[in-house]
This record gives C-alpha cells, structure tokens and sequence, in this order.
C-alpha cells in the first residue's frame, strides 16, 4: 500500500499477494468489483481491512475528524414469517401484539426526526406475508 509516498507491504506465509493488489486499488480511491469485495471478505484479515478503512478516511477526511449523523430506525410492521432464531422483536400473523406502522405514526416519527436533527431515516420490519412490494412502494408517496 502507498500512503503520503510510502509504500507499506503486507506479507502473507501462503504468497497470496491478491490482497496486497486489492487493498492498493482501494487506496487509489478505484472502485472494487462485487467479486473482490467477496474475496476480502472472505480472506481479508480484519485487523488489515481496519487499517485500509482508517488509512481511506484519512485520506478523504483530512481535518481529523469523526463524524456521524442522527438517523432513526422506523419499524414497518413486527409481524413476520421469516423465524430468525436470534430475533425476538417479531410476532406471527394474528398475534394480540402484531402491528402495522401507520401513516400518521410515520409522519409522527419523521417529524421528531428532523426536529431533533435526524438526517436519515431507515425503514425495517418483519417479513410480513400480506404485504407485498406495493405496499413499500407507496409507503411513503403521500
């Protein structure tokens, strides 16, 4: 990897100098195909890609500075079919608690959002059986 004209090498005991090439294209700010985006998933170590991400932000964030942003999580509907094993947030259609967000709600939450400076808004839920891909569509038309 080349940073401020230095070159850092990373040497690897099985020769596998794919990761060297990838993280030097990710240094150069070149855009990283879906299949070698894979492959440092796969065979990247994490302490490495670490290193790359923080080397990036500095390089494209060179005040020094941290930032994040307020978003809020907004929950579509807790009914879902999918039965995750690690979720305990969902309800099986016709559960006593099982709901549908609703508009009014929605604008509700948008509204506290953007007053206490939200910029962004994320939309989640379960995988609710009766609501089909018109219904995410048109959510928030109105």
């Amino acid at each position: 990897m080349q940073e401020n004209g230095r070159t850092f090498v990373i040497y690897y005991p099985n020769g596998n100098m794919q990761l060297t090439e990838l993280y030097n294209k990710a240094m150069n700010l070149e855009f990283l195909s879906v299949e070698e985006g894979i492959f440092l998933f796969e065979h990247a170590p994490l302490t490495e890609l670490m290193y790359v991400a923080n080397e990036l932000r500095k390089k494209q964030v060179p005040h020094g500075k941290v930032t994040w942003i307020i978003d809020r999580n907004l929950n579509t509907t807790n009914v879902c079919i999918a039965n995750c094993k690690f979720c305990n947030f969902y309800r099986v259609p016709g559960h006593p608690e099982a709901y549908i967000t609703s508009i009014e709600i929605y604008k509700k939450k948008i509204d506290e959002t953007i007053r206490y400076g939200g910029e962004q808004l994320l939309l989640q839920g379960g995988h609710h059986p009766d609501l089909g891909l018109k219904y995410y569509v048109n959510l928030l038309k109105n």
